[in-house]
């Protein structure tokens, strides 16, 4: 029993001084690395966004009576200008109010004489004076919707009730548009509106009047200039996000309402420390991101947080500009390791 002790023990002994010889030996191995310098430099950060092109006015147009439609005078896809005839609806009711306007108005000048005369009590003519009143404002009214002229310049963009049918007041949809009753539709397209949804966390980075890039998938190697002009006061519930608009000119008419863009709002500029993306070792099963600095013939382990990615380059808080970076070789490393820097 004596002897298997004694066994144990020098097996025991025999195996930590093999460890204590390995690590010894890993310690005084130098691991070859290649190396980096951090740089700061100027860097002027974005936010980015998707966005959805809208008109920047749209109406469905009609009248507040229904009616035959009698004539359209554009095409889809023609050019009006503010005040313009766009429709005309049958004037069988006008027609008809203005007949009973004009029978009221001989009533009225009867009356209005009578009461010169003292024939008259001011009861009966203020009587007979509002029945007039109210058929000359219906008459007035009956006469506007007979037509339909254009509320600003624009393209009509559809007729929803065609010439010669009937126009009744009835909701209609075209998913992301307007819902409304109308018989004509008009957009103004020659200035768009792109609509983003812009995070809560962001919303203390934006602002009226603040400048953008958009790009549309349709043409990818085309810069939108543009400008944030509205962000709603609330936010979605669901969400957690306010709308904003981004206007930018469409004069071309190159870009379509419903049309997909990539929207990028500049921030202020800032200097940062910058190094390559291969320099930064992110710990596996974590989110803690690290680098690796030489200093003499050692590496220092140095905790840093992203900021910003430009290209091959991300913006670090927690290192010093031009220090050693350590870009190739990092996976073998622990802190105070000894390296041997190698050429690229």
């Amino acid at each position: 029993m004596r002897a298997i002790i004694i066994f144990v023990i020098i097996t025991l002994s025999f195996a930590a001084c093999k460890n204590t010889e390995k690590t010894e030996q890993e310690n005084t191995v130098k691991i070859p690395v290649i190396v980096s310098k951090s740089i700061e430099k100027d860097y002027t950060p974005d936010l980015s966004f998707s966005g959805t092109a809208f008109a920047n006015k749209e109406a469905n147009l009609g009248t507040a009576v229904p009616g035959k439609v009698e004539k359209i005078y554009f095409d889809e896809g023609q050019k009006v200008k503010k005040g313009d005839l766009l429709v005309e609806l049958s004037s069988e009711l006008y027609m008809q109010a203005l007949i009973e306007r004009n029978a009221l108005k001989k009533d009225f000048d009867r009356v209005s004489r009578l009461r010169e005369k003292g024939s008259l009590s001011e009861q009966d003519y203020d009587h007979i004076k509002a029945k007039y009143d109210a058929s000359v404002a219906k008459t007035e009214m009956m006469k506007k919707n007979t037509e339909i002229r254009a509320p600003f310049p624009g393209i009509v963009v559809d007729h929803i009730v065609k010439e010669g049918e009937n126009y009744f007041f009835a909701p209609y949809l075209k998913p992301g548009y307007s819902m409304t009753s109308g018989i004509i539709k008009l957009m103004q397209l020659d200035v768009l509106n792109v609509e983003i949804d812009i995070n809560e966390k962001d919303l203390s980075k934006v602002y009226k009047g603040q400048k953008a890039n958009v790009i549309f998938d349709a043409y990818p190697d085309k810069v939108y200039q543009g400008e944030l002009i509205t962000i709603d006061p609330i936010l979605s519930t669901l969400s957690r996000t306010a709308k904003g608009q981004i206007r930018i000119n469409n004069s071309g008419l190159v870009i379509k309402p419903g049309m997909y863009a990539k929207v990028l709002i500049e921030l202020q500029k800032i200097t940062a420390i910058f190094v390559t993306n291969e320099a930064i070792y992110r710990q596996p099963g974590t989110g803690n991101d690290y680098i690796f600095i030489v200093e003499g013939n050692s590496v220092t382990k140095i905790p840093v947080k992203r900021l910003y990615t430009v290209e091959e380059l991300v913006a670090v808080d927690g290192i010093k500009p031009n220090e050693t970076i350590v870009v190739a070789g990092k996976n073998k490393l622990r802190d105070g390791m000894e390296v041997e820097i190698k050429e690229k």
